[in-house]
C-alpha cells in the first residue's frame, strides 16, 4: 500500500483489520537492556517541563499519542487506540514523497510511583507481521522529585526486516534518527499547551 497519496481512513481500517491476525516479527524485550550485538540502537531524552503538573501533562499527552502528532507520521485514529497492551497501533510514514503503512503493537505500559515519589510512564510496542522493520520502541516519561524534571525518553532496537529496507538503509536510518527528536518536541509542545490551558482556566 505504498502511494503517492496518504491511505484513506478505510484502507487504514483494512489494514489494521488484516495486521490485527499477525503476530511479532521481531524478539521481545530488546528494550529492557543492552541491545543485541549488530542491531541499531537509537536514545533521545529531552526535559518536557518541571513539576508534578507537568508530568501529568506529559503523561496525558502521551496517551493521546501527541508524540507521533508531526506532519510526516500519522497515527491512525489516536482518539480511538487505547493505551493497553495488545493493542495493535497503524501509522503511516511519508518519506521520499512516498507514504507507507506499517503497525506495532503494545507490548507492555508502565505507570509507576517510587517510594521516593519518583514517577514513570510510558509503553513499548514492537513491530509485527510485515513490518519494513523488526524491532521494539520505549516511549517513556519520568519525574525526579529531586530536581523536579520531567523528561521524555525515547529508545529503539531495530533492524532492516525487508530486502528493500536493506537496500535503502541510509533514508531508513535518517527517518528512524529524525523521528525521535522531532516526536520529543511535539511531546514537549504539548506539554505546555495543557498547561497553560490548565492555567487559564483556574479561578482568579
Amino acid at each position: 500500500m505504498i502511494s503517492w497519496r496518504a491511505p484513506s481512513p478505510s484502507q487504514m481500517d483494512r489494514f489494521v483489520r488484516k495486521c490485527s491476525a499477525t503476530g511479532f516479527n521481531t524478539p521481545l524485550g530488546l528494550t529492557d537492556g543492552a541491545a543485541p550485538a549488530r542491531w541499531f540502537v537509537d536514545d533521545v531524552d529531552a526535559i518536557l517541563g518541571v513539576g508534578p503538573e507537568a508530568f501529568a501533562a506529559a503523561s496525558d499527552a502521551m496517551r493521546s499519542w501527541a508524540e507521533m502528532d508531526l506532519p510526516w507520521f500519522r497515527v491512525h485514529r489516536p482518539e480511538s487506540i487505547p493505551l493497553e497492551p495488545g493493542v495493535v497501533v497503524a501509522y503511516t510514514i511519508r518519506v521520499a514523497g512516498l507514504w507507507m503503512p506499517f503497525a506495532c503493537r503494545i507490548v507492555s505500559v508502565t505507570d509507576e510511583t517510587g517510594p521516593d515519589g519518583s514517577r514513570r510512564f510510558g509503553f513499548v510496542y514492537a513491530t509485527i507481521g510485515s513490518h519494513a522493520a523488526q524491532g521494539e520502541e520505549r516511549f517513556l516519561v519520568t519525574f525526579n522529585p529531586q530536581s523536579g524534571e520531567v523528561h521524555g525518553s525515547i529508545r529503539a532496537v531495530s533492524l532492516p526486516g525487508r530486502w528493500f529496507v536493506w537496500l535503502g538503509l541510509p533514508v531508513a536510518r535518517r527517518a528512524q534518527r529524525l523521528f525521535k527528536p522531532e516526536a520529543l518536541a511535539a511531546l514537549a509542545a504539548s506539554v505546555r499547551q495543557r498547561l497553560a490551558q490548565d492555567r487559564s482556566t483556574r479561578p482568579r
